[in-house]
């Protein structure tokens, strides 16, 4: 299994803050048969910036000891982009790191309980240039979950989005599994990674959330999300099917800043 969204590298963010809770992070994950991570420290949010020759060291470094310890697990870099005006620009310029440095896939970060005004103009324009964005944790974002139709737009659109792990097991509070599994059975979202953080609540395990992709929807379907996680590391087309929308739209509501 890979794991596209992942805060393991020590030290950079609010994830592992020692090697040790790095590696205990990576016997966890190999115990559920994770064999790839794309590290994805935050980036952009306000708190922490890691420029990509950061990040791509701290791979570097991160492999190397993985090696010698003898851990079957490859780090591959990314990160976790929050929005900002200056997204394109700090994307483009190779500032801010896309998934495994291949210019095809960009993990998006909304703010928990808004979406800002440009970000469908942003969206299209990471179309423009080829690159497609991949929206992290949607479940969580409070104006997605009152109208999840405003997601299916941009599905419609190009973009590709991401469920947590956890908001499918239920971790994550039962708000955020609602939505997760709504999401997941009306083609919402399209891969699911485990946002980890720990080696606690917030750990490395993809295998259980895969089973309850397949319990609410299908094998055939649970297939395609491992497809499309395989895809996105190596650049290539995903399967995207056609969102569902809801019955009763509600009128979109952004809050700006």
């Amino acid at each position: 299994m890979i794991d596209l969204h992942c805060h393991i590298l020590p030290g950079l963010d609010d994830g592992a803050q020692t090697l040790e809770d790095a590696l205990e992070m990576v016997r966890i994950a190999v115990e559920d048969g994770i064999t790839d991570i794309v590290a994805t420290p935050h980036t952009q949010d306000g708190i922490y910036r890691n420029h990509r020759d950061i990040v791509l060291g701290a791979v570097e470094r991160f492999q190397h000891i993985l090696n010698e310890e003898g851990l079957p697990l490859t780090i591959h870099p990314g990160s976790e982009v929050h929005i900002h005006a200056d997204f394109i620009e700090s994307v483009l310029s190779s500032c801010d790191l896309t998934i495994n440095d291949g210019r095809k896939y960009v993990l998006l970060e909304l703010p928990v309980q808004s979406i800002p005004r440009f970000a469908e103009e942003l969206l299209y324009e990471l179309h423009v240039e080829g690159i497609t964005p991949i929206i992290a944790h949607p479940e969580r974002n409070t104006l997605l979950r009152e109208d999840p139709n405003i997601l299916a737009e941009w599905v419609r659109d190009g973009a590709i989005a991401q469920v947590t792990a956890g908001s499918l097991l239920g971790t994550m509070g039962e708000r955020s599994k609602a939505t997760a599994e709504y999401m997941v059975k009306n083609n919402l979202v399209h891969v699911v990674a485990s946002d980890a953080h720990n080696a606690g609540r917030r750990r490395p395990s993809l295998r259980d959330a895969y089973s309850r992709i397949s319990e609410l929807t299908s094998l055939e379907e649970e297939a395609m999300f491992r497809h499309n996680a395989r895809a996105v590391l190596r650049g290539e087309p995903c399967k995207v099917l056609e969102p569902v929308e809801m019955v009763k739209a509600k009128k979109k509501r952004f809050f700006f800043f």
